[in-house]
Order: structure tokens, then C-alpha cells, then sequence
């Protein structure tokens, strides 16, 4: 048997919308899967070649194996993985996420069975902790996700403008999820509260329609980015040159470090990026850039000769 699976990245919170929506890009991973032999071969190319484990604890191979476990079924023995990685670690582009999506699918496959979109997604949530990165990431598109007091997972796709242009830059500075998760505070003021809730509302709508004013201001957050974005050097200040350079608006890919500004326009996009990517200069870090259009689909599955 072979097949390939294809993942995409992808960004969550978008703003206001802390820990309950998501958006699919067009940056994937790619892992090519072969049965053959009585072992497990894991080789990586790519992000992270020289970083993530290539044995059994791999994060692909752990998600095979919690499938395989919740299907009461055992994983072939001899199993080739060839990862194409392409989407930056810990950068709040949701690479854990879509390695978790990656083990389930290829489990799926491997055991033959069919497609189950609520047990899939309830299993990628229960190993990565939250919704809102392996929703988009199975879904594709842009995602609201959350969880019931009976622990299922809920999710509604909704519809999200062909033509907005993004902008994101990943300083390479090592911001883990759980410093930034620790950054929170315990407890929040109704006001802020209001705040995030009314612009969440609008910020439905701006994507839908592309609308800079409604981005502009729905995009702002009182939740998480008020304690995350001064632990990142030069966030802040990329935050206004961005703006001085025509972005609508600019916010952390999830919890960070990457940067997500929203253009106005193609031709502003390299100005753009030029300004972030100079504030995180200054401030001593390098950077990468991406130009990602919303992923319409999600991961997929596609059988090899």
C-alpha cells in the first residue's frame, strides 16, 4: 500500500476569537506512506530534519498509534514514513496539529476505515488540548470551534473572502506554548470580555467580505495578545510599522511568535513584510516570510501506484 497525505498549516484565535477559531493555509506537509518490511522507517526532510525524533516517538507515529488504540486495531509492522515538512515549528502555525491530523489520516488508511469527521476531530483535540488548530486542519477554510459541557467537539465552517491578502512573518525566536499559555491571567474583566465577544461578531462578517474597515477593528483582542506580544522582541514595534507600511491590521498567528498582518493589497504585501521583518531586525531576531492564501480543503488523502 502507498498513499500521501497532505496537511495544512494554520492559524488560530485571528484576533478576538481566542481558542475558538481557526483558518486552514496553503502551506502543507506532505508525508508519503509505504507498507513494506517488518519495521518502522521514519525519514524527514524539510523543517525540523535535524530536530523531530524519526522513531516511534515521532509525533505522526504517536497519533497513528492513539487511532489504532481507539480502533481496537493494531498498525501494520513494517511501515515507511517520508515527511515533507514545510510548515515552521512552534511559530503558531499549528505544525503540531497538523502532525497530529497527519497520524490519524494515515491510520485511517492503513486499517481501512472510512472517514469520520467527529471521531477524527475528537481524538486530534483530545492530543493536542484544543480545537481550534485541528478543526481548519481537517476542515480546511476558516473554522469556529468549541466543546460542549459533554465534551464533544462542535464546529461550524464559515465563509471566508477568496481574495484577502495575508502577510506572515515567524521571527525565529523560541516562544513554546506553554510560556504563552502561562502568560494568561486566571481571570479576565467583563469588560474585556465584551470587548472581544462584540468584535468576534463583526469579525465573521469581515472575513466573509474582505471589508479593511470591519478588519481593522474587529480584529483587535484583549484576551491574549495584551500579554503575549510583549514576551516576543519587536512585536510591538512590528505591530506599527506595519501599519505604517498600509496593513489593515496585524495580529499573532495563534499564540505567536509569527505575525499576521492583513493587506489591502497585493502590491503592499512585500512592503509590508519588509517593515515587520525590519522591527524584528532591530530587535536582534531573524525572520521568514509567507504569503499564504486560505486553504479552501483541507487534509487529504491520495493513493500512490
Amino acid at each position: 500500500m502507498q498513499f500521501q497525505v497532505k496537511v495544512p498549516a494554520t492559524t488560530a484565535n485571528i484576533g478576538p476569537g481566542f481558542d475558538c477559531l481557526g483558518m486552514a493555509f496553503d502551506l502543507e506537509n506532505e508525508v508519503f506512506v509505504h507498507t513494506q518490511g517488518e519495521t518502522l522507517i521514519i525519514k524527514i526532510k524539510g523543517v525540523g530534519e535535524d530536530l523531530l525524533a524519526p522513531n516511534e516517538n515521532n509525533a505522526i507515529y504517536q497519533a497513528m498509534l492513539a487511532y489504532a488504540n481507539a480502533q481496537q486495531a493494531p498498525l501494520p509492522a513494517g511501515i515507511t514514513l517520508k515527511c515533507l515538512n514545510r510548515i515552521p515549528l512552534g511559530s503558531g502555525l499549528g505544525s503540531s496539529s497538523a502532525a497530529a491530523v497527519a497520524g490519524i489520516l494515515i491510520a485511517r488508511t492503513l486499517l481501512g476505515k472510512q472517514p469520520d469527521l467527529e471521531a477524527e476531530l475528537a481524538l486530534a483535540t483530545r492530543l493536542e488540548g484544543h480545537p481550534d488548530n485541528v478543526a481548519p486542519c481537517l476542515m480546511g477554510g476558516l473554522v469556529a470551534a468549541t466543546m460542549t459541557d459533554a465534551g464533544i467537539i462542535q464546529t461550524l465552517a464559515l465563509p471566508v473572502a477568496a481574495e484577502l491578502e495575508l502577510v506572515l512573518v515567524h521571527p525565529l525566536f523560541s516562544f513554546p506554548t506553554k510560556i504563552a499559555r502561562a502568560a494568561l491571567p486566571t481571570h479576565v474583566t467583563h469588560h474585556d470580555a465584551v470587548f472581544n465577544a462584540s468584535r468576534a461578531f463583526f469579525l465573521m462578517e469581515a472575513l466573509k467580505t474582505g471589508d479593511p474597515h470591519l478588519l481593522k477593528t474587529s480584529l483587535q483582542d484583549r484576551l491574549h495578545q495584551p500579554y503575549r506580544l510583549p514576551l516576543i522582541p519587536g512585536a510591538f514595534s512590528a505591530i506599527e510599522k506595519a501599519q505604517e507600511a498600509g496593513a489593515i491590521a496585524t495580529v499573532l498567528s495563534g499564540a505567536g511568535p509569527s505575525l499576521l498582518a492583513f493587506s489591502p493589497s497585493p502590491q503592499l504585501n512585500q512592503p509590508i513584510a519588509q517593515a515587520i521583518r525590519s522591527a524584528f531586525t532591530g530587535a536582534g531576531l531573524e525572520s521568514e516570510t509567507f504569503f499564504p492564501h486560505v486553504a479552501k480543503t483541507g487534509a487529504e488523502v491520495t493513493q500512490l501506484e
